[in-house]
Formats: structure tokens, sequence, C-alpha cells
């Protein structure tokens, strides 16, 4: 019954946040025309539906969109191979909805990216929908995995309350994003307010891993521990990528279309591998009381 709950409940914060969003009413800053945003990139037009159809960054499109599926494979693994083992079933659940995001991600920052914000406007909006849905799917993807941790970290009692925390903290940051929909302020319906509220959540897991493998020096909270060093080198690589403009120079200098979120990209398909092979076989619920 739970899990129905929760479901329908995250079905339910998607539509208020699209019904609702006055998100439209936000430009991109400095103010862009549509023909200055395709300036700044590559892109092709198609026919699609019997309509003229601008697609922006393609191998970008290709690359996110890769990594979406790649995640959503190897969650998808985990699921059918969970047993008995609510922490296989809940990084499986976790994994799949963060491919389901990433592709829907893909399908507005990038892919569909001009329709979305642009075309037929004045000027480019900062944001679209679409996003605001990206960023609830990776909320709950990473509150799932949160949930995980407690059968992998924690003993029964502080397992409870880490699902509790999970489950309120999903709730939380869905009525944070619907308030900057509606209102609608910027930095609530952008990345970076997704960061400051989410970001805690991997501090969390990894204290809790760390933790436990100080107590029992057990080897899936040690691999746990790698994959979640793993994610910051990840980040830290997008950060060189980003503040080093080393996209922006190989567009200019060299037309090679490659700039920071592609590099996180492709990161993150080679973190993803890399906790496959490190939990595939280690990945199960603790015993201890």
């Amino acid at each position: 019954m739970r899990r129905w709950l929760i479901f329908f409940g995250m079905i339910a914060a998607i539509l208020l946040v699209c019904i609702f969003s006055k998100t439209n009413q936000l430009l991109l800053q400095p103010l862009t025309t549509p023909e200055m945003f395709l300036s700044s990139m590559p892109y092709i037009s198609l026919l699609l539906f019997k309509h003229d159809t601008v697609l922006i960054q393609p191998s970008s499109t290709i690359l996110v969109y890769s990594l979406g599926l790649f995640m959503t494979f190897i969650g998808s693994l985990f699921v059918i191979t969970k047993k008995h083992q609510k922490s296989r079933e809940y990084w499986g659940v976790g994994l799949i909805l963060w491919g389901i995001s990433a592709i829907v991600a893909g399908s507005s920052y990038q892919a569909f990216g001009y329709e979305l914000k642009c075309n037929q406007r004045e000027f480019c909006q900062f944001t679209s929908n679409v996003e605001l849905v990206y960023m609830l799917l990776t909320a709950y993807a990473i509150n799932y995995l949160v949930a995980a941790t407690g059968y992998t970290s924690l003993a029964p009692t502080g397992r409870k309350r880490l699902i509790q925390f999970a489950i309120i903290d999903s709730i939380l940051y869905s009525i944070f994003l619907l308030i900057g929909a509606i209102i609608p302020i910027r930095f609530l319906v952008s990345y970076e307010g997704f960061m400051a509220f989410i970001g805690v959540n991997f501090i969390i897991m990894l204290i809790l891993n760390v933790r436990n493998h100080k107590e029992f020096k057990d080897v899936l909270n040690r691999y746990l521990i790698m994959v979640w060093i793993g994610f910051l080198v990840v980040n830290i690589g997008y950060f060189i990528f980003l503040f080093g403009e080393y996209g922006t120079w190989l567009y200019t200098s060299n037309g090679i279309w490659f700039n920071e979120n592609d590099a996180l990209h492709i990161l993150l398909i080679l973190w993803t591998l890399m906790l496959f092979l490190l939990l595939r076989t280690q990945l199960m619920d603790t015993a201890k009381e």
C-alpha cells in the first residue's frame, strides 16, 4: 500500500507543478532572442509530425539519452535480481528514476530546448516545465538511494527513521519547487536551488557508509564509500570543465561542440558502470540489530 501511495504522490506532485507553473514569466538573463540562442550552439531542423522542428545540440542529446538509458538498464538489473533485498530494490528504483530524469532533462536542456523555451517568443524562457519534472524525478531518485542506505548501513530503528526522512524530504522538495513555480521564484526552480536542497542527502549517505564501515569493516560499505567518492570526482570534473571554459574554447576555436554537460554525462556513464561493478554482487541488506 505504501509504495502505491508514494507512486501516486509523485505523480500528483508532478501534475501540480506542471498545471500551476508560471515559470513562463521568467526570462533567460541576459535577455536572449531565439536567433541569439541558436547562434551559440549547433542545431538541425527536421520535419516532425508535419512541423518544422529545431533540435539543438545533437551530439549532446545522444550522450544524455545514452546516460539515461544506461542508468535505467542498470537500475532494472538491480530490481530484477532483488529477491528479498530492499537495498537492491531501492537502488534499482532510484537508478531507474534517475535514468528517466536524465532523458527528461536532455529533452529540454538539449534536444527540444529551443522549441520549449524559445520558439515563437520574443525572448527565451529561463526554464520549462520539462526541466521542473526532471528536478522532481531526480530528487525522488536520490531519496530512494537514501532509503536504500537504511538497509545497508543502519540497524532497524535507524533504518525506519531514515526512510521517514527520505519520504518527508521528497514532500518538502515538491512543495519547495511548487512554490517556486507558482510565484515564480528563479532560485527555487533553478538547478542551483535543487542542489542546495538535495545536496545534503549525499553527505548523509556518505557519513552513514563511513560510520558503518568504521564499526564493522564490511566490504559493502567500503564499496559504497568508493561510489560516493567517485560521484564527488564526477562533479569536480564538471566544474573544472565549466570554470575552465574549455567547451567555449573548443567550439569557438575548433568548431567542436563538447561542453561541460557533455563531460558530466560521460563521467556519469563511467560512474554508473563503476557502481554496478562494485555493487552487483555485494549489494544486500544488513542483518544487524
